[in-house]
């Protein structure tokens, strides 16, 4: 059996979305490339109009007559990819929330994996010699980070999760390390507890030294120095916090507080303290600090330093559309404290 044809349905266009909004084809254009001299208003209706019929702009074109590619580079550890234990979860909220804060502009997301520093190094040149995106978002900056000295002396755009302690002004959204882990420190000490262990990430990392600093300095106001044994860094997964809490209790004088570096590693730290039969609450305390809440739900509930990842990946997104446009990098500067949600006194009790 043969159907009768179905008239096509025109493609829309600028000039239908011309027609439908009352805005001139020039103002159209401008707004769906993000230009800074159309209203916000303006853009919105014009987003709007085009969602409704489904308008879509030809980036090959696009690129060709302006030279970009319309991506924005976003790296991903390769052991995130791997699904090491549930590390993929943050990544997860950092391109939803990149995501989000691209939408209604011509930008869109390249994920590139990267397996460790120097893969990453690698990725970041080839990305600007082979002109493969705009501008560049990553995390984990170490200390003294390459990647920004290269991109800084490249002067391309790019945006970072933290910030980079040696480097001039560029652009970043970072959390107060320092602050949280000497609020944490000093909670447990003000809770009687005097071998209180900082179970951190990996000491090259810029906020692992930030958060040393305020593990020290809550230390120092109670007149004491921190034994260096209760430091232990490593990698971000429940497996290093575990490990950590059984070295730990094993010492001569054990720990009995635990500042953790995420909700994964309080986890590992949990499992820790009930393999060596710890009671938490009583004899060990243990903090936590993450973004996903999931330590409202460990037995027994643990308090935590709470700050919303996706909220700061928008953060990180409206920053490289911000960058794109020509603003100056270091006023594209966003640096939050965490919120501390309380659910245990965390006091040492016997």
């Amino acid at each position: 059996m043969r159907y009768p044809l179905l008239p096509a349905t025109p493609r829309p266009t600028i000039k239908t979305l011309s027609e439908m909004t009352g805005y001139s084809i020039a103002t159209i254009s401008k707004a769906l490339r993000n230009s800074p001299v159309v209203t916000e208003q303006t853009r919105a209706a014009i987003i709007e109009a085009a969602d409704r019929v489904g308008y879509q702009a030809s980036l090959r074109g696009r690129s060709l007559r302006t030279g970009k590619s319309y991506q924005v580079a976003v790296l991903m550890p390769l052991s995130v990819a791997k699904s090491h234990e549930w590390n993929g979860v943050e990544h997860a909220e950092i391109l939803a929330g990149i995501a989000e804060g691209l939408e209604g502009s011509a930008y869109r997301i390249s994920v590139q994996l990267v397996r460790d520093t120097e893969d990453s190094i690698a990725v970041v040149r080839n990305i600007v010699e082979g002109h493969q995106a705009d501008g560049v978002i990553f995390s984990g900056i170490l200390h003294d980070d390459l990647r920004i000295a290269f991109l800084l002396e490249r002067g391309f755009p790019f945006v970072t999760l933290g910030r980079s302690h040696s480097a001039q002004g560029h652009a970043f959204v970072d959390i107060d390390s320092d602050w949280a882990a000497h609020a944490a420190t000093r909670r447990l000490l003000e809770g009687g507890h005097r071998r209180v262990a900082l179970v951190n990430p990996d000491p090259t990392l810029a906020y692992s030294i930030d958060r040393i600093e305020g593990y020290r300095r809550a230390h120092a106001e109670f007149g004491l120095t921190p034994d260096p044994a209760l430091t232990l860094g490593g990698d971000l997964t429940t497996r290093h916090g575990k490990a950590a809490a059984l070295a730990l209790r094993a010492l001569p004088d054990p720990a009995t507080g635990f500042v953790c570096v995420n909700e994964s590693t309080a986890l590992g730290v949990l499992s820790g303290l009930h393999e060596t039969g710890v009671q938490i609450g009583t004899r060990a305390s243990v903090i936590a600090y993450d973004d996903i809440n999931a330590s409202a739900y460990f037995w027994p509930p643990l308090t935590t330093f709470l700050f919303p990842l996706e909220t700061l990946s928008r953060v990180l997104a409206a920053f490289m559309l911000r960058l794109l446009q020509g603003e100056d990098p270091a006023k594209l500067t966003h640096f939050v404290r965490p919120e501390l949600i309380i659910r245990q006194d965390d006091r040492l009790l016997a």
